[in-house]
């Protein structure tokens, strides 16, 4: 198997013989993954608001110090390169190992993958970026043969295949091409046999969610990994998927405290849900490989759309009792749970120290022991540690009462808006209408009595959750664009149906009320086909300040003519029925609309 070897060239200047044989090798991934006396624990020692500034040696030995003390065994990383992050890491554990043997830390390892033109105008997502991801795996194989004795698993990029990561992206392909070349290597001996290959990523990538991730190359990735890093995040889904988190009716007489506890305890049950949607999928195909959880955390504050002006979810009591939750049935059922995170990280929304981004830590910068760990903390575990120059210290002092008195139920799901759209049913003139009404009244949309409605329930769907959707009880459509790397909504029938509207192409006009507070440029369209079959197609109209379709602050109607759109369609097959998507300018402005019908 020379090609293996070949392809790494000069980077591969160590090997397995090379190896101190007095190093501790003994454990291996097959004994830590699932063994709950070995924690394991997402890792970045990044302290200040730029990410460049990366730890020194020292710095992650103290992080190692107070790590260790709270019993963590296990530490995730994220690229093999960047600032020196990952070897510094792998050399403070090897020389905190060499003056105390008893010290037992172990390293997931993360090579990250992007796309080709990965964060540029147009990211190729067929195509790797075959000079940083080459980079990326020579540098994890170095790392993995110079330190046999704590890398125990290599991760093939991080969040690499899921749609909503628009910006760098990559097929399954792409990562089926590493992880086959890294179990290459093991083959040849040029890497531990022992040593676990997988990539991490979102449910959603690995079979749990809809039919467009379900490719031939998934089920050839799903075999050729040692196991399966999953990520679960009901704590984004607060905001992007909130069903389940609302306050239901036979709750609504509770207590603050009982409501948030059953709204925790169910967003464990979507967790779950997630873990046995990817299980069902690998069954179905004949594959059996160990699930282990690669992410799933808490913010413990923000300012921005999960805190008090949004689903109500980011603090510290949340936090703590979701920690504990994940983990009591993780650890019951031989499930790895690498929380995110170990420390908060301000690089990560370095513009809004706010933002939750930057606080998923169970530490905070200079030394905070965050709810989750208090327990730990008066059992005297972290005495004498200190980061950033404090000792460490008990947030809000160590007062429960005062988390509890700023504690904030879910949102009642009796006040919340509308999100799926039941027409009252009308077949009478299904051939003959000249209208097809979407939303609204005939009369406040001035539609003549000769309209029908669409022919069953039509969703909201803001697609990979990365901009909000939403009806208010006045047949408002509301929509909150994203502020990402791209943004889209759509409505769609709720039974994956499409519909014939050939009769609109040539003479056909959409027509719409809209008005906004957005300075994003976005498209309206339609979209026939389907993304999993190979065959979406979309037309549009440009909207924004870069068109001539402007939106202003007070209503407009808009009559448009279909024989105008941008793009082709199949209009036998019209799946999205309107469908909204930013272009540039993504400042998470609303757009809202009313009374949308299709006329002729």
């Amino acid at each position: 198997m020379k090609k293996w070897s070949a392809l790494l060239g000069l980077a591969l200047v160590f090997s397995l013989s090379s190896c101190n044989r007095e190093d501790n090798l003994f454990k291996e991934a097959q004994d830590i993954l699932g063994n709950s006396d070995y924690p394991a624990i997402a890792y970045g020692g990044y302290r200040n608001q730029d990410r460049s500034k990366a730890p020194s040696v020292a710095d992650i030995k103290e992080d190692l110090k107070i790590l260790d003390a709270a019993g963590f065994r296990i530490l995730r990383t994220y690229h093999a390169r960047l600032y020196d992050h990952t070897p510094r890491l792998l050399q403070a554990i090897k020389e905190m190992k060499n003056l105390d043997p008893d010290f037992e830390m172990y390293v997931m390892l993360g090579a990250w993958m992007q796309c080709e033109n990965a964060f540029g105008e147009k990211p190729n997502h067929s195509r790797g970026d075959t000079a940083n991801n080459r980079a990326e795996i020579e540098q994890a194989v170095k790392l993995a043969q110079q330190y046999p004795d704590i890398v125990k698993v290599i991760a093939v990029g991080n969040e690499s295949m899921v749609h909503w990561a628009a910006t760098y992206y990559v097929e399954p392909g792409i990562i089926l091409h590493w992880v086959d070349f890294l179990q290459g290597l093991k083959k040849e001996g040029v890497l531990n046999a022992k040593l676990w290959i997988t990539s991490s990523d979102n449910f959603a990538s690995w079979g749990g969610g809809d039919d467009s991730y379900f490719k031939e190359d998934l089920a050839l990735l799903l075999n050729a990994v040692d196991y399966i890093s999953l990520h679960s995040y009901p704590f984004h889904d607060t905001h992007y998927d909130p069903e389940f988190w609302y306050v239901p009716a036979n709750e609504e007489d509770l207590n603050t405290k009982a409501q948030t506890d059953a709204a925790i305890a169910r967003c464990v049950s979507r967790v779950k849900q997630q873990f046995q949607a990817v299980k069902d999928y690998m069954n179905s195909l004949g594959i059996e490989k160990e699930i282990h959880i690669g992410e799933t955390g808490w913010a413990s504050y923000t300012n921005a759309m999960y805190g008090a002006e949004g689903s109500l979810a980011a603090d510290e009591y949340k936090q703590a009792l979701y920690y504990n939750s994940i983990h009591e049935w993780t650890n019951a059922n031989g499930i790895s749970c690498f929380y995110f995170e170990a420390f908060d990280e301000p690089w990560k929304d370095g513009k809004n120290p706010g933002g939750s981004e930057n606080h998923f830590g169970l530490f905070g910068v200079s030394g905070a022991v965050k709810m989750p760990l208090w327990e730990s903390f008066d059992q005297g575990i972290f005495e004498g540690l200190s980061r950033n120059g404090q000792a460490l210290h008990k947030s809000y002092n160590g007062d429960r009462d005062s988390v509890l008195q700023g504690l904030l139920a879910p949102p009642y799901k009796s006040l919340m808006p509308v999100t799926e759209i039941v027409y009252p049913h009308n077949d009478s003139v299904l051939t003959e209408t000249k209208n097809i009404l979407l939303l609204g009244t005939a009369a406040d949309a001035h539609v003549n009595e000769d309209f029908r409605n669409p022919a069953s329930t039509v969703k909201l769907e803001a697609w990979e959750n990365t901009c909000g959707i939403e009806l208010k009880q006045d047949s408002l459509l509301v929509i909150e664009t994203g502020t990402g790397p791209w943004w889209g909504c759509a409505l769609n029938y709720a039974s994956g149906e499409s519909q014939n509207l050939s009769k609109f192409k040539e003479n056909g006009k959409l027509v719409f009320s809209i008005r906004g507070q957005s300075e994003c440029n976005f498209e309206i369209g339609l979209q026939s086909g389907n993304y999993a079959k190979g065959n979406l197609a979309e037309a549009h109209f440009r909207f924004g300040p870069a068109s001539n379709k402007k939106i202003k602050t007070e209503w407009q109607t808009f009559s448009l003519d279909l024989s105008d759109l941008e793009g082709e369609l199949n209009w036998e097959d019209i799946s999205g029925l309107v469908y909204f998507k930013g272009l540039d300018q993504f400042d998470g402005g609303t757009i809202e609309l009313k009374n949308i019908y299709y006329s002729l």
